[in-house]
C-alpha cells in the first residue's frame, strides 16, 4: 500500500502567498535593527543562555516574539511549497522529487561545511539563522527547475 504524504495542490498557492511577506520580514530581521524592547513578552523556554553565560533549562524568558513568528511563517510557507502535490503528479514526479531532495541535501551539506570552516563569530550566527531554510529553498528551486524542463520537453513532442 503506497502512502502519499503530500499536501493537496492548492497549498502551493498558499505557500507562495505566504512566502513573500515572511521572507521579506526574515531578511529585514536578519539585516535590520534587531529586537524591539517594547515588544517583550514572557514565554516558556526549553533552554536559555544570556550574555552573562548563565544557562537555564525549562524556564521562563522574555523575548520579542516577532522573530519566532517570522521564522515560523517562512518555514510553513516553504513546507507548503516543497510538499504540495503537483497537478499532474505521477511516478516521474516522485523520482524528480527524490533526486531533487538528495541534490539539495548534498548542496546544503557542502554549504554548511564551508561555513563551519570559514565563517566565525557573529557572522556564523547569521548563517545559522539562514541555514535552517537553505535545504528547503534549494530543493524547491531544483525540483521546479527539473519539472519545468520535463514539461517543456513534453510540450515539444
Amino acid at each position: 500500500m503506497k502512502k502519499n504524504y503530500l499536501l493537496p495542490h492548492n497549498f502551493k498557492l498558499i505557500g507562495l502567498v505566504m512566502l513573500a511577506p515572511f521572507l521579506a520580514a526574515c531578511i529585514w530581521l536578519l539585516l535590520g535593527p534587531g529586537e524591539a524592547d517594547w515588544m517583550l513578552v514572557k514565554v516558556p523556554a526549553l533552554m536559555t543562555l544570556d550574555l552573562n553565560s548563565t544557562s537555564e533549562w525549562f524556564g521562563i524568558t522574555q523575548t520579542d516574539p516577532v522573530n519566532e513568528i517570522c521564522m515560523l511563517g517562512l518555514l510553513v510557507s516553504l513546507v507548503f511549497l516543497a510538499l504540495s502535490r503537483e497537478k499532474d503528479e505521477d511516478e516521474m514526479t516522485a523520482v524528480v522529487r527524490m533526486q531533487s531532495f538528495v541534490w539539495s541535501f548534498w548542496c546544503t551539506a557542502i554549504v554548511m561545511l564551508v561555513a563551519i570552516l570559514f565563517v566565525y563569530d557573529l557572522a556564523f550566527m547569521y548563517f545559522a539563522f539562514a541555514s535552517v531554510f537553505v535545504c528547503f529553498i534549494v530543493y524547491i528551486c531544483k525540483f521546479n527547475y527539473e519539472m519545468m524542463i520535463i514539461r517543456r520537453t513534453e510540450n515539444e513532442k
